[in-house]
């Protein structure tokens, strides 16, 4: 075919032109051939052409079929469905490895939010920054994720519906329990793979040493398929797993008993039904979930309903939105809604819907339930890859493939531990030859002309690897000394002791499954926490709780605190009776108080706590008790409270929030000053103040006008300090330094004093005395005072009580056992000069070392 026919650039520009072209070819062919023969024609001229190669000519339900299987293959495998094994999608594992591989550990600075995405880009996860910065926004923030994974610092969004910040601006680290997702990582615990480019490794999942996929729940959308998996809590997964092990033919029925429900990280009530079985069984399913609501007394006999958690991925702030919209439509319904505020803080959620007068808020409340998201349907649809492919899963499926999986890592992590063991017994084993032969070892080396000759000598006299002879000639002369032997064949024994171990365990799927649990069981000590959803069947259990409503009329009472972590509630005329009794030898532990309250039944205390918490409850909550009750612990009024811990302060928690001061004082000496508007937090049990190590709060009180603060010290020191430079602090700080105390030294009393009372005293050999508190001049804080009493001549004599005398009262003393021994008013306590020694007031009881002293406190009506 002649180039020539391609001149006419008309001819070649158009579609006409080129039909010509093929028409004139083919003139001289027979009709009925004709078809085949333009064909050709034109594949010649567009070769001729030089297009031909670029072309491919082919079927559109072959093209559809060969293009977009291998799409949907990649989005469905690499992109938005997360393994069984480990619960992450891939962007979230590029995201975790590359923090582990830059060095982002909880306790490493934070780096920029820019810095970890653009690694992530570069190295594994070649897609657009937003999607990697959105993962890692999500896995950082507490109201998306059961048990975060990424510790932000800055603005990572909120339950509103905010963005995060630019990634210029955010923070981020590891928290803590991502380690336990990358733990034993660089013991080829898991496969690896190529990544985009080919360059790096990457692996294909992680150790994910707890059930991630179970824990923090996964959603996502691909071709044809979607996900969504609720989150659990932790103890109970775990709880599972380890049933699971116990008894791989488990149903699902004992399963469940391990493994409620979901546990959503913004609480709020799961109505399970029969959704839930059915989901846990086939892997499809729905449940409900319900805000967690209370209808709370307002003023001028009003009700307010309170919104204090949200069902799962509702926006806060669009929910209140939609409330106030539905309002204005349904007036004659709703026509009872007065205001609605947002008083959520970051202590808590607090939505307040302001019902009016005369209006029932029960009703307003089930309209709302019923028009807005504060009742959610949430479809479970749990779908993960597993064996390469995605599946549909139950919950033993899931949990049978973590464990299987997780046995698995342990197989792996013993089979690089053994290797490293049995390389480094080989060693061993050359270097003890080695210097048990080491005048004939070090006469071949010096005799050898070379390194190489040296090696090979070494390895033919002896019998040795070429591993073993280069560690004896890389053996440093140190090593040679009758110590550093004796360690070389201490732990060649070790080490032989350690491949037995491993071996064994390599032997047996049971030691496997054994370590898995242990393994396990540390995790679930080590992160516990408290379920946050509550599971009810129905909707019938959900009951809407009515606070400070219906309480009966409040009656005058007081509130008593012990020592030994008691709160009691005591009648006025009951306790009256005791106000003036003479206190002798027979008086129970029970009857020494830290505080006293007067207040009625249905006021709200505050109470601080000796580990610096506040716990706030109705005083009509606790009992009534006798003098020598113990009353109600703390502990079983609220949760994890420690044992030894007891209160140390009440008040009645004013209404509103009066523009005054609290001072705190501590064991150690600090004094914190913080506003009683710190302390306007929702929930129950909250920081207080913040302490160090080892530290207790010892006293609050009000700031009150011309005062000092007083500091008495178990060594005998005591400061009568100003307080014009104390600063005003948040409530969770710690305070300025209020007394220097000297070595191991601590406050046994700290009060505010106006300068016209004496202190009492009294050692733990039984010295007492009173000291004016004239004779004690006022200076500057953080000092480290003046000596109260002498104690110089007293071997082992501590003070071991100070406190304020106005009237004269009661000390009690205890022994060692805390068995009661003493008894004495302060009228008996010799008043004398800050540098007298006291007069012993234990009687004959000198020898006993007073373990506690403490004053009597009865209530004087």
């Amino acid at each position: 075919m002649s180039d020539e026919i391609f001149d006419n650039d008309n001819l070649m520009d158009t579609t006409e032109g080129l039909e010509n072209m093929i028409e004139s070819l083919v003139e001289d062919v027979d009709e009925k051939d004709k078809k085949e023969a333009k064909k050709k024609a034109k594949e010649k001229l567009l070769v001729s052409a030089g297009l031909g190669k670029n072309i491919i000519t082919k079927n559109l339900d072959m093209v559809l079929h060969e293009s977009m299987m291998p799409y949907s293959e990649h989005v469905i495998l690499d992109r938005a469905l997360p393994r069984v094994e480990d619960g992450l999608k891939p962007v979230q594992r590029r995201i975790l490895f590359t923090m582990h591989e830059l060095g982002i550990t909880p306790d490493k600075p934070y780096k920029k939010s820019a810095r970890i995405v653009g690694d992530c880009l570069g190295k594994y996860h070649p897609h657009g920054d937003s999607s990697v910065y959105d993962a890692m926004v999500r896995m950082a923030q507490p109201f998306n994720l059961r048990e975060t994974l990424i510790d932000g610092h800055g603005n990572f969004g909120s339950v509103d519906g905010d963005c995060a910040a630019a990634m210029r601006y955010t923070e981020a680290r590891m928290a803590p329990l991502a380690l336990e997702m990358l733990r034993d990582l660089d013991k080829n615990t898991v496969p690896w793979a190529l990544n985009f480019d080919d360059s790096l490794q990457e692996p294909q999942m992680l150790p994910a040493r707890f059930p991630n996929l179970l824990v923090n729940g996964a959603s996502g959308i691909a071709v044809g398929l979607a996900t969504n998996i609720p989150p659990h809590n932790m103890v109970e997964a775990i709880n599972g797993a380890i049933a699971y092990i116990d008894n791989p033919e488990i149903t699902l029925e004992e399963m469940m008993k391990h493994i409620k429900s979901p546990d959503f990280p913004t609480g709020g009530y799961v109505i399970a039904g029969d959704g839930l079985y059915q989901a846990y069984k086939t892997g499809k399913g729905k449940i409900y979930l319900r805000a967690k609501v209370h209808i709370e007394a307002a003023e001028n006999d009003k009700k307010n309903i309170v919104i204090t958690e949200l069902p799962y991925q509702v926006n806060k702030a669009s929910l209140l939105q939609k409330i106030v919209e539905l309002r204005d439509d349904k007036k004659e319904l709703l026509a009872g809604i007065a205001e609605i505020c947002d008083e959520s803080d970051r202590n808590g959620m607090r939505a307040v819907i302001r019902v009016k007068k005369d209006f029932d808020a029960e009703k307003i409340l089930q309209i709302l339930f019923k028009s807005t998201n504060l009742e959610t349907s949430f479809s479970i649809n749990m779908i993960a890859i597993a064996n390469g492919r995605p599946m549909l899963l139950g919950l033993l499926d899931i949990v049978g493939y973590y464990v299987r999986y997780q046995r698995e890592v342990i197989y792996r992590r013993t089979k690089f531990d053994l290797d490293i063991a049995k390389e480094r017994e080989h060693i061993l084993e050359g270097l003890v030859i080695a210097v048990n032969n080491i005048d004939e070892v070090v006469k071949i080396i010096k005799t050898s002309e070379s390194p190489a000759v040296a090696k090979d000598r070494l390895k033919q006299r002896f019998k040795l690897s070429d591993k073993q002879a280069q560690a004896i000639l890389d053996l440093r002369l140190a090593k040679l000394t009758s110590l550093e032997v004796h360690k070389l064949e201490q732990e060649l024994a070790e080490i032989k002791a350690l491949i037995v171990k491993l071996t064994k365990i390599l032997g047996s799927e049971k030691l496997q499954y054994e370590i898995v649990k242990t393994e396990l069981g540390e995790i679930k000590k080590k992160y516990k926490d408290e379920r946050r959803s509550v599971l009810i069947s129905t909707l019938e259990e959900y009951v809407v709780n009515k606070k400070d409503n219906d309480r009966p009329d409040a009656e005058d009472t007081i509130v008593a605190s012990t020592k030994v972590g008691g709160l009691k509630r005591y009648n006025q005329k009951y306790l009256q009776r005791y106000s003036n009794r003479v206190v002798s030898d027979d008086v129970s532990v029970n009857e020494f108080h830290t505080d006293f309250l007067k207040t009625d039944t249905n006021k709200t205390i505050i109470a601080f706590s000796s580990l610096g918490n506040a716990y706030k409850f109705v005083a009509g909550d606790i009992d009534e008790a006798k003098l020598k009750e113990g009353g109600k612990k703390l502990l079983e009024m609220f949760a994890g409270v420690s044992p030894e811990e007891y209160i140390v302060k009440m008040f009645e928690l004013p209404n509103p929030l009066p523009n005054k001061s609290l001072l705190f004082f501590t064991k150690f000496g600090m004094i914190k000053k913080s506003l009683w508007g710190e302390y306007s937090v929702q929930k129950n049990i909250y920081q207080a103040v913040k302490l160090r190590e080892g530290d207790e709060l010892i006293g609050v009180e009000e700031d009150e006008a011309d005062t000092t603060i007083l500091f008495v010290s178990r060594k005998g020191m005591t400061l009568n300090a100003l307080k014009d430079d104390i600063p005003i602090q948040g409530r969770v700080s710690g305070g300025v330094k209020g007394m220097n105390f000297v070595d191991d030294d601590y406050a046994v009393l700290i009060t505010q004093v106006k300068g016209n009372e004496s202190v009492a005293v009294l050692t733990n050999k039984g010295y007492a005395k009173q000291v004016a508190l004239k004779d004690i001049e006022p200076m500057a804080r953080y000092r480290k005072g003046v000596k109260i009493i002498d104690l110089k001549d007293k071997n082992g004599n501590k003070l071991k009580f100070a406190e304020i005398v106005k009237d004269n009262y009661s000390v009690c003393v205890f022994d060692k056992e805390k068995n009661l021994v003493l008894c004495a008013n302060t009228e008996t306590f010799a008043k004398e000069n800050r540098t007298g020694k006291g007069k012993c007031v234990a009687k004959g009881k000198t020898e006993l070392v007073v373990n506690t002293a403490r004053k009597y406190l009865c209530f004087n009506a």
